[in-house]
């Protein structure tokens, strides 16, 4: 949206008012992402399942915790410092903020994947994961398709609906 903004001239349109109130949805967001990852976790490490416990170990103390660290530093700590304070709260920061979210999460899938495919309940499952060139065309291909969709949509819908548009007061909340 900012890069749109930048782009088509729209700052009359989508002003600092509609970036501060999405940085704070994000926030928010944020917060709530925060509490069910710990929910999550603390009800594994509270059953002490030596499965589950294999797969937490891993994901958390072991060979996958740089990627879990890396993913509550995205998710959480990044839009939380970046957004929580109202100075920082500006357009570049709520973009950073959404571009480390949307990688944190992309982490996310991989850390509920992989550690629990590298530590299968079946003793006859393989013990290594690694994807294969399939999996990242698809999401390779899920990332162009996006985009694509988008600016077909930007193309023929307009982006805003100006005809409508009646200006807010500025609010600096």
């Amino acid at each position: 949206m900012a890069i749109l903004r930048k782009v088509l001239h729209l700052e009359f349109y989508l002003t600092k008012h509609h970036f501060n109130r999405l940085a704070k949805l994000l926030l928010l967001m944020s917060l709530l992402w925060l509490y069910f990852t710990m929910a999550e976790n603390l009800t594994v490490w509270y059953g002490n399942d030596p499965k589950e416990m294999a797969v937490f170990g891993a994901r958390t103390r072991a060979a996958y915790a740089p990627y879990f660290w890396t993913m509550v530093f995205l998710n959480f700590a990044v839009p939380f410092v970046l957004l929580g304070i109202r100075r920082l709260r500006t357009i570049a920061n709520s973009v950073i903020a959404s571009a480390c979210v949307i990688a944190g999460m992309y982490l996310e899938r991989f850390v509920i994947v992989v550690p629990t495919l590298a530590n299968p309940r079946l003793p006859s499952a393989a013990s290594f994961y690694r994807p294969t060139w399939v999996e990242v065309a698809i999401t390779a291909a899920t990332f162009a398709a996006m985009a694509m969709l988008f600016m077909i949509f930007a193309k023929l819908f307009p982006m805003i609906a100006v005809w409508e548009f009646k200006p807010h007061p500025q609010e600096d909340d």
